[in-house]
C-alpha cells in the first residue's frame, strides 16, 4: 500500500523537474537538447541495424526450437543452407554464362579480325605484285625513251653531217658550173659552142634530176 503513493509522487516530482527545466531553458538550450535527442536516436538506430540480424537469428532459433525441437531447427538450417547454396550456384551460373558469352563474342571478333588481316595481307601482296609490274614497265619505257633519245641524237648528228657534206658538195658543184660557164665564154675551144651550151644546161639541170635518176 505504501509503495504505490511513493512511486506516483516520484513520477510527479520528475515531471515537475522536467517542466522547470523546460521553463528555465531558453531557445538555444532547446535547440541543443533537440539536437542531442536526434543524435541519440540516430545512434540507437545504428545499433539496431547492426544488432538486428543477430537478434532475428536468435529469435528464429528460439521459436523453432521451442515449437519443433532440435530436429526442426536442424531442418530449418539445412533448408537455409540449401537456399544459400542455390543462390551461390545461381550467381556462379550467371557469371559463367556471362563469361562464356563474352568469350564467344571475343572469338567471333578475333575471327573477324583474322579474316580482315588475311584479306589485307592478300591485298597488300596483290598491290605489291602489280606495283612491281608497273615499275618494270616504267623502267622499260624509260629505258626505251632514253634509247630512242640516244638514237635520235645520233641520227640528228648524222643528218647534220650529211647536210654539211651536201652543202659543201653543192657549193663545190655550183663553183664548177660557174667556172665552166666562164670558160665557155672566154676560153677558145675546138668543141662547138652549141655542145658546150648543152653541157652547161645539163650541168645546171643535173642537181634537180639526180634524185629521180637514183630512184
Amino acid at each position: 500500500m505504501t509503495t504505490t503513493p511513493n512511486f506516483n509522487i516520484n513520477n510527479f516530482n520528475d515531471l515537475i523537474n522536467q517542466a522547470n527545466q523546460i521553463i528555465n531553458c531558453g531557445p538555444s538550450c532547446s535547440e541543443e537538447n533537440k539536437a542531442q535527442l536526434l543524435k541519440q536516436k540516430y545512434l540507437d538506430a545504428q545499433d539496431n541495424v547492426i544488432n538486428a540480424p543477430q537478434e532475428l537469428s536468435d529469435a528464429t532459433k528460439n521459436y523453432i526450437m521451442y515449437t519443433q525441437g532440435d530436429a526442426g531447427y536442424n531442418e530449418y538450417l539445412d533448408k537455409e543452407l540449401e537456399q544459400k547454396a542455390d543462390l551461390i550456384i545461381s550467381m556462379y551460373k550467371d557469371n559463367f554464362t556471362k563469361e562464356v558469352n563474352n568469350i564467344q563474342s571475343n572469338l567471333k571478333t578475333y575471327k573477324g579480325l583474322e579474316i580482315n588481316y588475311n584479306n589485307i595481307i592478300d591485298l597488300y601482296k596483290k598491290y605489291k605484285y602489280e606495283n612491281g609490274i608497273l615499275e618494270n614497265k616504267f623502267k622499260g619505257k624509260t629505258s626505251d625513251i632514253l634509247t630512242n633519245d640516244r638514237k635520235t641524237y645520233y641520227k640528228d648528228q648524222s643528218i647534220d653531217k650529211l647536210n654539211g657534206y651536201y652543202y659543201f658538195l653543192l657549193f663545190f658543184y655550183v663553183l664548177i658550173v660557174i667556172i665552166y660557164f666562164l670558160s665557155c665564154i672566154f676560153v677558145n675551144s675546138k668543141v662547138k659552142f652549141s655542145i658546150r651550151v648543152i653541157c652547161l644546161l645539163l650541168m645546171i639541170v643535173y642537181p634537180f634530176i639526180i634524185n629521180y635518176l637514183l630512184v
